[in-house]
């Protein structure tokens, strides 16, 4: 459930926090007051594009944040956890924000993410109904996977695609091993030429160009730290010359010293303990210094040596890099390649088999999940039909054909289309060309009611999905909405009062333009309606003004035929409560 959603310059919004109901959450206002502006808000925390456009004028960033209550046993608490995620108390935050430098920023639960840990934990999260949907169901895909939800058969498909991307990779290594000869000749030539290479280079680790830089580094500098180590040297042991005291001598006599004046006074027996621990020091510093200048190499030969070798190292990692290791990588993957060619003919049967082994897998899964598809069709088609019969739909006919595919697809061996004859006589015709919009509409509206008593999402939004229809028929719409939001959150954007009418709680977008100092703003706000306003803003809606007293009358009726239809069990007779609206009303 969708508990609050919370905007910040967003669009023409300035800051809006909007409390959600369980049950049937309506959404209305006038048109262009910023209702889309909700769901694009909503679409951005579903994992929806985020662009600078979005941010209000003015400002530098906007964000939006949503709450949500999930089950321990949903789909989304799964997701959840297995992107490596924490739901405290059955809660789901997930914060965006938009800036305008484009460094845009995602958050669960307080945690960052990234774009395809978000898409995977909200995939299930809220299902989105709209006039983008019905455009969508125009392919065949998109209807094939309605069926699979209808049938819980998302582990079945996914096992489908999952064996039709193996026979594809198998089928792509075939096709790659049945070059013709001169091409295969070509290939190997060119492998041999590139593996002679590397053969040659013997590399010795993955590391072996950053030990060669380190050396260049020391040899480089060779004078000037043999310089340095010979200097150290003789300020502890002394130089030829004489003329600067060693440090060796200078500890021993001042070691001398303390002892002769320990003897006078005991406090002093420190000094020696530390003065001896100096000398001990001092002495392997110079031995140190001294083996150290002994090892410094000033070969001219071995500078070269070096820099030829390491030209040759980043040619390489030019050429199969962009690092040492992975140079390795493809020096053992050239290898194979060369082998699989030059032996080819055995290379090509056991690439057949496992084709045609993997295309037997897919087949046995196939037949398995049509079976099951054409069971689910025909049950997902009487479950439409069922609920038409309550959108004023009851002579229309549906059906869900499937029909098999020439070669398999990615989810199976089926291709899906859905028929319809909304009126007696016509004959069957593909949906998304034969129905008008307002017929589309309930047919959506009919196949979300169907798919959410089987499936696990617990939001869903219908944005304007009453387009094309009035009257009767939206009141049916509107409570055939409150069936579905009786075991599912529903958050609808409405035009219609007899659709609004049955909202459990309504909410109304408002756009003003407010003075802030010299200047005028856009402001968009979200109001939850009480119960009187609920009557003003349905009176308004019915294309009353709000406060006149024949549209507060239709308003009122309205309302209780919207609470009376939602208390009656379905099938309940329409034409009873229909009687209590005026004419005006129910032609609206």
């Amino acid at each position: 459930m969708l508990k609050n959603l919370s905007i910040r310059n967003f669009a023409i919004i300035d800051e809006v926090a909007v409390e959600f109901g369980p049950g049937l959450n309506i959404i209305s206002g006038e048109t262009g007051a910023g209702k889309s502006i909700l769901m694009d808000a909503l679409a951005l925390i579903l994992g929806g594009r985020a662009s600078s456009d979005l941010i209000r004028a003015g400002a530098e960033e906007a964000s939006v944040e949503a709450l949500f209550e999930i089950e321990r046993s949903s789909e989304v608490h799964e997701a959840l956890e297995a992107q490596g995620f924490r739901a405290e108390d059955g809660d789901l935050i997930i914060r965006r924000i938009v800036h305008r430098s484009g460094k845009n920023r995602i958050f669960v639960n307080g945690h960052m993410a990234n774009m395809a840990a978000l898409q995977a934990i909200t995939n299930s999260l809220v299902d989105l109904c709209s006039q983008h949907d019905q455009q969508l169901l125009a392919k065949p895909e998109e209807q094939l996977l309605w069926v699979d939800r209808f049938g819980s058969l998302e582990k079945e498909r996914a096992e489908a695609k999952r064996l039709f991307d193996i026979w594809h990779g198998k089928k792509r290594a075939l096709e790659e091993l049945s070059t013709d000869s001169a091409q295969r000749a070509q290939r190997i030539d060119f492998l041999r030429f590139q593996i002679q290479e590397l053969e040659d280079a013997a590399l010795s680790s993955s590391t072996e160009d950053q030990e060669i830089e380190a050396e260049l580094k020391v040899l480089s500098n060779a004078e000037n730290l043999f310089a340095f180590a010979a200097e150290a040297e003789a300020v502890v042991f002394g130089n030829e010359s004489g003329d600067t005291p060693p440090m060796l001598d200078s500890i021993g006599a001042l070691l001398n010293r303390v002892k002769a004046m320990a003897a006078t006074d005991p406090k002093l027996a420190p000094a020696i303990d530390h003065l001896s621990s100096l000398k001990l020091h001092a002495d392997e510093l110079g031995y140190f210094l001294r083996g150290y200048s002994q090892s410094l190499s000033r070969n001219e030969g071995r500078l070269e040596e070096l820099h030829a070798r390491h030209a040759l190292l980043t040619k390489l990692r030019r050429k199969f890099g962009p690092t040492l290791d992975e140079v390795i990588q493809n020096f053992a993957a050239l290898r194979s390649e060369l082998s699989l060619l030059e032996n080819h003919d055995s290379s090509l049967t056991e690439a057949r088999a496992a084709l045609e082994l993997a295309l037997g897998q897919l087949h046995q899964h196939g037949r398995k999940l049509s079976a099951a598809r054409a069971r689910k069709a025909r049950e997902f088609s009487q479950a439409v039909v069922r609920e038409l019969g309550g959108l004023h739909m009851d002579r229309a006919r549906f059906q869900a054909t499937l029909s098999p595919l020439d070669e398999p697809g990615p989810y199976g061996l089926d291709s899906l289309r859905f028929e319809i004859a909304a009126n007696p006589g016509e004959p069957m015709g593909p949906m998304n060309k034969v129905a008008s919009g307002g017929e589309l509409s309930r047919i959506m509206l009919a196949m979300h009611n169907v798919v959410s008593s089987r499936g696990n999402v617990g939001v869903f939004l219908f944005d304007e999905v009453d387009t094309g229809i009035g009257g009767a028929v939206a009141v049916a719409v509107g409570g055939k909405l409150r069936s579905v939001a009786a075991h599912n959150q529903v958050i609808c954007i409405t035009h219609l009062p007899q659709v609004a009418a049955f909202g459990q709680s309504h909410f109304r977008v408002d756009k003003s333009v407010e003075k802030m100092g010299k200047s005028e703003r856009t402001v968009c706000r979200v109001v939850r309606l009480r119960a009187e306003d609920r009557e003003s803003e349905i009176a308004r809606m019915l294309g009353g003004l709000g406060n006149n007293k024949a549209a507060l009358a239709n308003a009122r009726a309205m309302l209780g035929l919207a609470a009376e239809r939602a208390e009656k069990p379905a099938g309940s007779r329409r034409s009873d409560s229909a009687k209590k609206l005026s004419p005006a009303a129910r032609s609206a």
